[in-house]
């Protein structure tokens, strides 16, 4: 498994984010999750972070366990940091 904290705002809204990273979080084999405040959810799933976006928390968590898990946990920190 491998993790990155991401923490500090964005300049972009993270609603505007929400669909490339699901689309990124798709594009891998390995289970990808986001962690805000002591929840979890499934990148693949659109619905569940747009939940997590409406946290505004200042730090978010990416877990990736997978045959490509840093690859996945890379692209997606690219995306938000």
């Amino acid at each position: 498994m491998v993790s990155q904290s991401i923490s500090g705002a964005r300049k972009r809204d993270i609603g505007d984010l929400i669909p490339h990273i699901v689309q990124t979080a798709c594009a891998f084999k390995s289970v990808v999750t986001f962690e805000v405040n002591d929840k979890s959810v499934n990148a693949k799933s659109i619905m569940g972070v747009m939940a997590l976006a409406s946290q505004n928390a200042p730090k978010i968590s990416i877990h990736a366990d997978g045959v490509d898990e840093e690859e996945a946990v890379k692209a997606i920190a690219g995306l938000l940091e």
